[in-house]
């Protein structure tokens, strides 16, 4: 499991600084904006998205309260509506 967090971790790392050099700051807020609008579509991949970020942020909880690793759980949880699945991962390594 910590392979697969590893993979994840660096694989979105990977892309976010290739997304990032391709569309920095405005023109990303300019094309999340245009997958909302665009298509139907485009909402179902961000509610499910974040539906997704709301259960990781479940088992986060569940896993602190059992392990009493608060303060990596909140950072993680908190950080994920930015980072997506990296604050998941980065969890799963620090737990």
């Amino acid at each position: 499991m910590n392979t697969v967090a590893i993979v994840v971790l660096v694989g979105m790392l990977a892309v976010s600084v290739w997304s990032w050099v391709g569309a920095p700051a405005r023109a990303m807020a300019d094309q999340f904006k245009a997958i909302w609008d665009v298509t139907p579509w485009g909402k179902q991949l961000m509610l499910d998205f974040f539906g997704l970020e709301a259960i990781l942020a479940l088992w986060m909880i569940a896993d602190a309260h059992g392990r009493g690793s608060w303060l990596s759980a909140i950072l993680c949880i908190v950080t994920m509506p930015l980072f997506g699945s990296m604050s998941a991962a980065v969890y799963w390594l620090l737990r």
